[in-house]
């Protein structure tokens, strides 16, 4: 009797156990099903909405709306630098609508509307958003050489700041919200110094360093700016401020004066703003837009999403780079954008590393069809020892093939270091490089114990135990060593600058001590060998391959086997695929293009990232979407 019914509670324990299981992966299969549903669904959806990315055997039908047409482009978020790929437009716009704008896109729009009969004037409604100064000047010259068209153009301004200005001043005529203003003041660079609250702390900064402009470190080691850091930064802002006024008043038809004055008072209502010259009218957008449309005689306003989707073929005299294989001629575009480091996995995402960097430029060099590079940098610089590597790099390209470095907002320290060995160095009169130093620093917590009662005790045999330990301080002979591997790496420096600069190794350390330079100080000296933007560059690197620059050249990438997730589903296994998620590969993006300024591109890989995580983990019964920092089990 005991054993039948031991076998009977066994019995129906195994069936509970069974249905617990059955029911377990019922669910987990309907999670899966659902989840690549909603995916395929919105796949399906969106790729028929994504600009340009329908049927590409279908013809593209122009609208006739376009015709006797103000072309309206809308600046309402951040504008990006580079241009985005069709993988990146498909996955942000499946799980974004918030698609940041690419300069690039933004210029062949404007330089095919030039051209179009169709298209009588342009004009820009800047809601909001913004770009860095190196961004912002290459839109400007982009709207100027709209301007040359005898097209006119209109800007409206619900409100701005000195960078929305100096780009809305190209505008034949800026209107300016009633009841807002402008804020001009200028360049202006807010230091923060931290010396005295960090001493109260009972921490001090042990800073070695080789040139005299280096300033890395002041923050945290003085509570003022030194002599050196105001005549740095002085001359920065009034470099700066020069290419504003200047380009401000002549597209205002105003002397320097009265623009540098504008900028001197900073503040403006709008009546002020008009009063003064700085607008030309004052009104709502709907009214604005009605009145352009009387004065152009035209019959239609066309947004830009529509224009630029029905004129697709514009592209095609676009000089951004484009991808491309096959074995015709081409220049070849490298991206090094973000600080310099040894090894991004532990600090995430906007690092240049060698281990991926390399690939590219080895890439660049041994590819027959590459004729010429064009190295696009922006970086603040980083690590010294992955700026070397990538320097060999660089040099070994440069020895075999025409190197042209394009610099960001920043190719400044490690990133000018670099750039150095290029054969031509472009840089805009706004990009902030130079920084031709070393510094380094050891946090000591001297006077931790006394106010805290934390002490340090450190146990080694080596004559550095004074530099090594926390509490103490270092020894002279620690800082005269450290001062020697100092000196090493700025002799090293100063002399790589000097070689690829064919310049003098003097005349280099004369002008480097660390001292940071705007590109337009930078090419009276030596360092940048012409002025201007990505286009310049490419045209430079054509030059240099012999190309006819009057021509569409051919220009390609580098794309990494397996980058993508639709080449790793049709090569390899979904579930790989999934795995791969959390390496930064998929999708095409890389690390350094998912920066805060493609926000926008973060959340496609949460919600992937997250749909791994559920696979993987074995306790989730359930996922409720809204987000991705969840706990396994608690299904939240």
């Amino acid at each position: 009797m005991n054993q039948a019914r031991q076998r009977g509670i066994f019995s129906r324990l195994l069936r509970s156990i069974f249905m617990i299981f059955t029911g377990y992966f019922a669910l987990l299969g309907i999670l899966v099903t659902t989840v690549s549903l909603l995916i395929a669904v919105g796949i399906y959806r969106k790729l028929n909405s994504v600009e340009g990315l329908g049927d590409k055997s279908k013809k593209l039908v122009v609208p006739t709306e376009i015709n006797e047409s103000v072309l309206k482009i809308t600046i309402d978020r951040g504008i990006v630098s580079e241009s985005l790929s069709d993988r990146q437009k498909i996955f942000s716009q499946i799980f974004s609508n918030e698609l940041p704008i690419s300069i690039d896109e933004l210029k062949a729009v404007l330089r095919h509307a030039g051209t179009d009969k169709r298209v009588k004037a342009v004009l820009l409604d800047i809601e909001s958003g913004g770009a860095d100064f190196v961004t912002t000047s290459a839109l400007r010259r982009a709207l100027l050489d709209f301007r040359k068209t005898e097209k006119p153009l209109y800007v409206h301004l619900n409100e701005a700041d000195t960078l929305l200005y100096y780009l809305a001043s190209t505008a034949t005529k800026i209107n300016l919200a009633p009841v807002s203003g402008l804020t001009l003041p200028g360049p202006a660079f807010q230091l923060t110094y931290f010396g005295g609250a960090l001493k109260k702390l009972g921490v001090e900064l042990e800073v070695v360093r080789a040139g005299k402009f280096k300033s890395a470190m002041e923050p945290f080691v003085l509570d003022a700016p030194s002599a050196e850091t105001i005549e740095m930064y002085g001359a920065i802002e009034s470099s700066l401020r020069g290419t504003l006024v200047d380009g401000i008043a002549e597209s205002r038809k105003k002397t320097k004066e009265e623009v540098n004055a504008w900028l001197k008072r900073s503040l403006f209502t709008s009546p002020q703003s008009l009063q003064n010259g700085l607008v030309d009218r004052l009104g709502y957008l709907p009214q604005f837009v009605e009145d352009v449309k009387t004065e152009t005689k035209a019959q239609n306003i066309i947004e830009y999403k529509k224009y630029r989707s029905a004129t697709k073929d514009m592209e095609d005299s676009d000089k951004a780079p484009k991808m491309g294989g096959g074995d015709e001629p081409s220049i070849a575009y490298i991206e090094a954008s973000g600080e310099i480091a040894m090894d991004a996995s532990n600090d995430g995402d906007g690092k240049i590393t060698p281990k991926n960097l390399i690939k590219e430029l080895k890439w660049a060099r041994e590819r027959d069809a590459v004729k010429a590079v064009v190295f696009r940098i922006d970086s603040p610089g980083g690590s010294a020892l992955a700026s070397d590597l990538i320097w060999d790099e660089v040099r070994k390209l440069c020895e075999k093939k025409p190197v042209v470095v394009s610099m960001g907002a920043v190719a400044a320290s490690g990133g000018y270091y670099i750039a150095a060995p290029a054969a031509m160095i472009v840089a805009e009169p706004t990009t902030i490089t130079g920084s031709i130093g070393v510094i380094g620093a050891a946090p000591k917590a001297l006077q931790v114990a006394e106010k805290w009662g934390i002490s340090f005790h450190l146990i080694t045999q080596s004559d550095r135990k004074s530099y090594l330990n926390l509490g103490s301080k270092s020894s002279e002979t620690d800082k005269q060593i450290l001062g020697e591997s100092i000196d090493e790496t700025y002799n090293s420096f100063v002399n790589k600058v000097a070689t690829g600069r064919k310049q003098d190794p003097q005349h280099i350390f004369a002008i480097a001590q660390g001292r940071v330079y705007t590109g337009l100080e930078a090419s009276k000296i030596g360092l940048v060998d012409k002025l201007g933007g990505k286009d310049e560059a490419i045209r430079e690197a054509e030059l240099l391959a012999k190309f006819d620059p009057e021509k569409m050249n051919k220009m390609e990438r580098f794309e990494d086997e397996d980058e993508n997730l639709l080449d790793c589903l049709v090569d390899g296994s979904a579930w790989d695929c999934i795995k791969d998620i959390r390496s930064g590969a998929m999708i095409g993006l890389r690390k350094s293009q998912i920066s805060s300024q493609n926000a926008s591109l973060r959340k496609p890989i949460e919600t992937l990232a997250t749909l791994e995580a559920i696979l993987n983990d074995s306790t989730v019964l359930a996922y409720w979407p809204g987000s991705v920092n969840w706990s396994p089990g608690k299904g939240r």
